[in-house]
């Protein structure tokens, strides 16, 4: 075995023991479950997609010895697919007409993330109604169990109030926070292996990402349910299109940034822009208001839809030649 799959193997094994670092009650395990995807990428991004799938599968085994049945499940699902699924797209190239090297973009690569969190989304739903139950009333009793057991002190009321303010919007915002993580992680990854010359292809700019034609469509359709779901009085129907309209908004967050770094760039402070833009969305996140994101969500969909970064290009190369 070689050298790479032998670190695989490795990086395989590390992700899934920081993934049941929380169950373990390792000091600061929750916020180290976050970083569970980054050995994956690693693995993958340094070796290739060979490698992202020996440490997958690697992963997954480890968590079933740990956990068992269900852990493996949960690790294969969260972490192990759509770090190979990352990987194998971020790694497809082909040649260009001027010699060059052309490789999948990074914007398109998050359109296939989201599509992910979609279908899993969809695969719970169809799950639940075999069950002969919905996947709101399962998130409702996950959630009436878990405020049960880390918030021991509430009242019956109370949690009932807790538990009716979080379901709505649960699955959408759990997509949303699990694909953020995804890319921080993969970004992180990419850093890393950059900073030890190992990486196999170059890192995107994220002012130049672009997302898919067809992405928009599933957004749209997205939507269609939730509207046809409320007209119809289809609770359940309402509740699957909202949480999809949440997870299929989170591209369109991103591009929102690519904007914000296109505008910067055209600033005499870019830097110092950012900086102060990045410290404002800390705060926000700290502060649980997800209105920055509503905005820069906004912001991508104008772009997608008006091309805003070429509107700043446009009047940019306008001042230099008057």
């Amino acid at each position: 075995m070689s050298t790479q799959m032998l670190i695989a193997l490795g990086l395989g094994g590390l992700s899934a023991l920081v993934s049941m670092a929380f169950l373990g009650g390792w000091p600061g395990g929750l916020l180290v479950v976050y970083l569970a995807p980054l050995p994956l990428f690693l693995a993958g991004l340094g070796g290739g997609a060979s490698a992202a799938t020996v440490a997958g599968a690697t992963g997954i085994m480890t968590a079933g010895l740990i956990g068992g049945v269900m852990a493996a499940g949960v690790f294969g699902l969260v972490h192990a697919l759509p770090a190979w699924l990352v990987v194998r797209q971020a790694l497809l190239r082909r040649p260009a007409p001027d010699g060059t090297t052309t490789w999948f973009p990074a914007g398109h690569n998050l359109c296939w993330l989201g599509a992910l969190g979609a279908a899993l989304l969809l695969v719970a739903a169809m799950a639940s109604w075999g069950a002969g139950t919905s996947v709101s009333k399962v998130i409702s009793t996950g959630l009436e169990r878990g405020v049960a057991g880390f918030m021991p002190n509430l009242s019956a009321a109370q949690r009932q109030e807790f538990v009716g303010f979080m379901t709505p919007f649960f699955a959408g915002g759990l997509g949303t926070s699990w694909m953020i993580m995804t890319v921080v992680n993969a970004t992180l990854a990419q850093g890393i292996l950059v900073s030890m010359d190992r990486n196999l292809r170059p890192s995107p700019r994220l002012a130049d990402l672009e997302l898919t034609g067809w992405f928009a469509w599933a957004l749209a359709g997205a939507a269609a349910t939730a509207l046809l779901g409320a007209l119809l009085g289809a609770p359940e129907l309402k509740y699957i299109g909202r949480n999809l309209v949440i997870i299929l908004t989170v591209p369109y967050i991103f591009l929102g940034l690519a904007v914000l770094h296109a505008l910067a760039r055209r600033l005499s402070f870019p830097g110092t822009f950012l900086a102060v833009f990045y410290i404002v969305l800390v705060y926000f996140v700290l502060n649980n208001s997800g209105g920055v994101f509503i905005l820069l969500a906004a912001t991508g969909m104008i772009e997608d839809w008006a091309g805003l970064r070429a509107r700043f290009a446009g009047r940019h190369d306008n001042r230099e030649n008057e």
